[in-house]
């Protein structure tokens, strides 16, 4: 048969059209020319001339002069031909991107590219990597897996960075990760990391799954290793080494196993020059037995430190052996009971000993369509084998009543249908007067008087201080909602806790006196379309100041056009952050962070940057400054080039922009 004029061919195979096709039945051959258009489940060509031929159940194509275009993967380009046997794909002088159609920004040509699917293996020859039409990488032979991982070079990744002893500023630093794919459950990443002032420093990242068997049910295991055989400067041996296992012993049962060291304290300041907000390295073992349905939780948990970045040394638990059971009876009863028993220990201080902690809650909410009810009482006993002083013991108890009245009311503001609901709330606390200065202090301090703080009765967190409370907290809530959509567009709270007596205890466990009231507890959230306000105070009655305040706002039309002012005052440290980006242009904007110490004038963290962003490539040049001690601060720059879909050469400086400037999006794939 031949075929002429607009000629379009559907099968269950494919789909063809073009101005001539030629069929011949005796061979099954389809012969194109003209305006070729062809489509299978796979792949759309556009070109001069097809070649079809079914043998048995497979279909061969071969296609000339085309254009291809991969819908699931987005990928496309041009050959001077493409040969498909149903096994695998040849195409010759072949160009392709993952720009849309018609953008070739960056391409990636080859004399061949060889598609497989049998051996799940792509194969190019002589490839060369264009930007912008400007070659910026060649490689004779590449190849990879079409589906899954593949081994093979990832891209390199460039920055800068300023030491802080004379003369070493203005560095340069180049990553060269090469990735191993040993097996389905494990893989290995090498990485040369060159430090024009330290050294060439050699990094390893292993990582296995762990297959379930008679002993587990399956696991993970992972270890990391840096090596600086001598560094330019202190011609000292620098080296980084951290591991994990997470194993899941059965279905209730959990082990984990995490050992972090460095060197020295200086590691990550001076080599890898990431983010220095650590004070320590933890290392710790966990295991953890859950059983839901019995309501019984038991756990061993121990860990140490090592400080970095001149921190100072704290508590730790080693080890630490908890159990708690829970049981539920009728009308809602519920009573919980646990006991702990931990061993502190302190690189500095001599106050360490083990301290067993057992206690019992009792409460039963009642909860109507117009209120709740919740009453609570909480036995607990402490003992206290101490290292360097003589043991201690503790025994106590503290009785709770919360109660709240739900009332709300149809309301109209702003041309919205509104519901508005209002909440009083009023809540009794009782905890008999206990001197506690002969205790030792391993995981207590002090609590913000925030709304919730005031209903728990509490003003310490931990164990090792159990205040005295025998007081009356009086609560107000009001929220304002979107009666079609849900959303809260306005959030009022307000409270303060009268007190009955005047003896309070000070976080040294000593019984002072008081003032009858406590400070009113503030917050006020407010979010309409683009904008949000957020207000948290505490304010004092008796001087009529403010004692304490957190206060944010933000606007956010989207992730490159927003901007976050912050605010915080203790009464001892301010503070204040501003978040932001804004866009130039439709592809170019600028970014920033800053964190600065309004009390001491100094600045704790500051981001800075500007990108470009094409449908499919980006640029991105960013500068952080860390402030570590004193006048001593952490100045790092960082270039990314970014080909979407293929690779960037600093994957994880997206990562380190997203927890810098909140609300912004670096990840093209997100965005």
């Amino acid at each position: 048969y031949l075929l002429t004029g607009n000629v379009a061919l559907n099968s269950s195979a494919y789909y063809l059209s073009a101005d001539e096709i030629q069929i011949k039945k005796s061979s099954k051959t389809s012969t194109a020319k003209g305006q070729v258009k062809f489509q299978d489940d796979e792949l759309m060509f556009v070109g001069k001339s097809a070649v079809i031929k079914k043998q048995d159940e497979i279909t061969h194509t071969t296609l000339n002069q085309v254009q291809f275009h991969y819908p699931d993967t987005k990928m496309n380009g041009q050959a001077s031909q493409v040969v498909n046997d149903g096994t695998q794909q040849v195409f010759d002088d072949v160009s392709y991107s993952l720009c849309p159609l018609g953008n070739t920004d960056w391409q990636m040509k080859a004399d061949q590219i060889t598609l497989n699917s049998d051996t799940n293996r792509g194969v190019a020859d002589d490839v060369v990597v264009e930007f912008l039409g400007v070659p910026v990488f060649y490689a004779p032979h590449h190849e990879w897996v079409l589906e899954g991982r593949g081994s093979g070079f990832l891209a390199p990744g460039f920055g800068s960075y300023d030491e802080s002893v004379a003369g070493e500023e203005n560095n340069y630093q180049i990553r060269i990760p090469y990735y191993f794919n040993i097996a389905p459950d494990r893989d290995f990443l090498l990485t040369l990391n060159q430090l024009s002032s330290r050294g060439s420093v050699v990094e390893g990242k292993y990582r296995q799954l762990i297959a379930g068997n008679k002993y587990l049910d399956d696991g993970r295991f992972e270890i990391e290793g840096h090596y600086l055989n001598e560094d330019d400067i202190t011609s000292n041996k620098r080296w980084l080494l951290n591991s994990t296992v997470d194993l899941s012993l059965n279905d209730k049962t959990e082990l984990s196993l995490v050992a972090n060291r460095v060197s020295d304290q200086n590691y990550f300041k001076e080599i890898t020059h990431g983010d220095t907000s650590d004070s320590a390295l933890f290392s710790h073992l966990d295991l953890n037995y859950a059983d839901t349905e019995q309501n019984l939780e038991i756990a061993l948990f121990a860990e140490n430190e090592q400080l970095i970045n001149n921190g100072t040394a704290t508590y730790t638990r080693a080890p630490e052996i908890s159990i708690s059971k829970a049981f539920e009876g009728m009308d809602n009863r519920k009573i919980d009971l646990s006991l702990v028993s931990t061993n502190f220990k302190h690189q500095t201080s001599t106050d360490t000993g083990v301290r067993t902690h057992a206690q019992a809650n009792f409460s039963r909410p009642i909860t109507t369509n117009a209120y709740s009810l919740t009453p609570k009482l909480n036995l607990s006993t402490t003992d206290y084998a101490l290292d360097n002083a003589a043991d201690e013991s503790r025994s106590i108890y503290s009785f709770g009543l919360d109660s709240k009245l739900f009332l709300e009311r149809e309301t109209h503001l702003f041309g919205t249908d509104l519901i508005q609901t209002l909440t009083p709330r009023l809540a009794y606390n009782y905890t008999p007067k206990k001197d506690q200065s002969a205790l030792p202090s391993f995981d207590s301090a002090d609590k913000n008087d925030s709304y919730e703080g005031l209903f728990s009765g509490q003003k310490f967190t931990g164990i090792d201080r159990i205040s005295n409370a025998n007081n009356f907290t009086l609560g107000l809530e009001s929220d304002f909602i979107d009666e079609e959509t849900g959303d809260t567009y306005l959030s009022l709270k307000a409270a303060q806790t009268r007190h009955i007596d005047d003896t309070d205890m000070d976080s040294s466990g000593v019984l002072v006196s008081r003032r009858k009231y406590s400070d009113i507890a503030l917050s006020a959230d407010v979010s309409f379309d683009n904008f949000t306000f957020n207000n948290a105070l505490q304010y004092d009655p008796e001087t009529n100041k403010i004692d304490k305040r957190d206060s944010s706002m933000s606007y956010i039309l989207n992730p490159r056009k927003f901007l976050t002012l912050a605010h915080h005052d203790d009464n001892t440290i301010k503070s204040a952050e501003l978040y932001g980006a804004y866009p130039i242009t439709q592809q170019v904007h600028v970014f920033a962070g800053i964190n600065r110490s309004i009390t001491d004038s100094i600045t704790n963290k500051e981001t800075t940057g500007i990108a470009y962003e094409s449908c499919c490539w980006a640029l991105r040049l960013a500068h952080f400054k860390k402030h570590v001690s004193g006048n001593d601060y952490d100045y790092v720059t960082n270039f990314e080039l970014v080909l979407k879909g293929l690779a960037t050469t600093s994957p994880s400086l997206y990562k380190r922009l997203e927890d810098e400037v909140p609300n912004y999006l670096a990840n093209l794939d997100d965005f």
